[in-house]
């Protein structure tokens, strides 16, 4: 609410004591008071008096604007600002052209959209920079063209056994896919208690699968929830530890903290690392297979803006590693969150409002083609109907692929967000891991520079690196394609390889290990 707060100030301080028609003295001061309500952030209670001022003057475009701001600000309201926004601009407000055309954007009219923004970039004295107009244009032509090209999935929603009439969101699926924990913020959360905008604090609740039929949500009670804001994060694929994040007694500041299943039990959570947890903000994270990694979300300084993604290593002395940003092609200048690492350990899906978003969030998808060297594939939007011009946010994929879980607020839902299932016609995984260790004649581990091309002209696919310690690597390649695989180490004699990179009984691993010569061992032999 940055920019309605900041548009607002803007808006109180240039207020003049010209007279509106029909304005008495009262009238004045009750828009100074809703003026005052609105920077507030307390849009409720704004909306109401603008709502009694709105009658006296059709013609005060600014009156019109503000109760646009309000609806706008207003939980599951959003929809209903676009006619005060209307006549806004009718009545020549400059900022309405801009939140019109979000308006527009969001109930899919993006040809509308585009042009209101277009218009605004043509006036003068306005708030918004044209590098933000551009994004937000560039933002439409995405969900146009998404739109219009959406994936094959059905999407449905979860239901009244899981979703409420408040915010439902942050599914967690055990890799079996029979239990499902979330965050709700309904009547009936540890204490019923709220928080200063009147909202229920969240409150971590789970729900089973009985012969494919999912239940009805149970509240996870003490020690997962307490008298402040608790909230699922991260569930590792076995199910077993569960990341959570849980507010201080102020509801303000807080932190991550692990919980891991014992004998049926979740026990007490503990505060995690603090190289995640900073004085900065850390609101998800996600444990990789293994649990030797863990990536998180931060908004610490050093990153490339907004919130970032990163991800620490458990050290050989158990200890954790420093955190290490996942670079510029995963984390733009905005925002990205809600990490999730697939089961596969190298597929990473995650929200942005940067990217090619159509709107809010988006979910996107990233491939780790180089562990060692922090290499991700260009991030791909998973595409619509997954995404809309809403936030979609918080989603997690099924072992095989084939089904997912996400939160979004969009039509028809139960309440504000509400959590959703999608069903794929087939795996999302369209890929083939080839992992190895590149060794000596002694089997020692061999640092090497693993060169993959691919065709008779040897068209360079990647160049990867096996890890100096154990001489590891691993390979992302497309199923069913034949590539060249060149292994060079100082040292040593270069190694040459054919690789079809194929599913075996199903599996989408495959293991290629490769034992080099050393130069001098050669020599003796010549």
């Amino acid at each position: 609410m940055k920019n309605i707060t900041t548009l607002v100030l803007l808006l109180a301080l240039g207020h003049s004591a010209m007279a509106q028609k029909n304005y008495k003295r009262v009238h004045n001061n009750m828009l100074d008071e809703a003026k005052a309500l609105l920077s507030s952030e307390d849009f409720e209670s704004a909306a109401k008096i603008y709502k009694r001022l709105i009658p006296l003057d059709s013609s005060f475009s600014e009156v019109f604007h503000e109760m646009g701001l309000c609806l706008v600000g207003i939980p599951g309201r959003k929809g209903e600002a676009a006619p005060y926004f209307e006549q806004a601009v009718l009545n020549g407000n400059t900022e309405a052209h801009y939140h019109l055309a979000m308006a527009r954007h969001r109930e899919a009219r993006f040809d509308e959209s585009i042009e209101l923004f277009r218009r605004y970039k043509q006036l003068s004295q306005r708030e918004q920079k044209d590098q933000e107009v551009d994004r937000r244009i560039a933002m439409c032509i995405s969900a146009k063209e998404l739109t219009a090209n959406p994936i094959e999935a059905t999407i449905r929603n979860m239901g009244a056994g899981i979703n409420s009439n408040g915010h439902d969101y942050c599914p967690l699926v055990t890799g079996d896919g029979n239990t499902m924990y979330f965050t709700s913020r309904r009547k009936g959360t540890t204490g019923d208690l709220k928080d200063g905008s009147g909202m229920y604090l969240e409150d971590i609740y789970t729900v089973r699968k009985e012969e494919g039929i999912w239940g009805s949500a149970m509240n996870m009670r003490s020690p997962l929830n307490t008298r402040v804001h608790d909230a699922t994060v991260g569930l590792d694929p076995s199910g077993s530890s569960m990341i959570i994040y849980r507010t201080s007694p102020n509801l303000v500041s807080g932190g991550l903290y692990e919980t891991r299943l014992h004998a049926g039990n979740w026990q007490e959570p503990v505060l995690m690392t603090e190289r995640i947890n900073s004085k900065y903000h850390e609101p998800s994270a996600s444990i990789a297979p293994g649990d030797q990694e863990i990536y998180f979300t931060s908004d610490r300084p050093g990153g490339y803006g907004g919130r970032d993604l990163y991800r620490i290593r458990r050290l050989p002395n158990g200890e954790w590693s420093l955190p290490l940003n996942l670079g510029p092609n995963v984390n733009t200048p905005f925002d990205e969150d809600a990490p999730f690492m697939h089961s596969d350990g190298v597929t990473l899906y995650f929200s942005s409002n940067g990217h090619n978003t159509m709107g809010g969030f988006d979910v996107f998808s990233t491939v780790l083609t180089d562990a060692d060297m922090n290499v991700w594939s260009k991030p791909t939007n998973i595409g619509a109907p997954v995404n809309t011009v809403n936030d979609d946010i918080y989603f997690c994929l099924s072992h095989d692929g084939t089904q997912g879980w996400f939160s979004s607020e969009r039509d028809g839902g139960l309440g504000l967000q509400d959590i959703y299932q999608v069903d794929f016609p087939g795996s999302q995984l369209d890929y083939v891991v080839v992992r190895g260790v590149v060794t000596d004649g002694l089997d020692e581990p061999v640092k090497a520079r693993l060169i993959v091309s691919q065709g008779i002209d040897d068209e360079l696919v990647g160049v990867y690196n096996s890890n100096e310690r154990s001489g590891r690597f691993l390979l992302v390649l497309a199923p069913g394609e034949r590539y060249n695989m060149r292994v060079e180490a100082q040292g040593f004699v270069a190694f040459e390889t054919g690789i079809r990179a194929r599913m075996i009984n199903g599996s989408r691993e495959m293991q290629l290990d490769v034992q080099l010569t050393p130069t001098e061992q050669l020599s003796q032999h010549e």
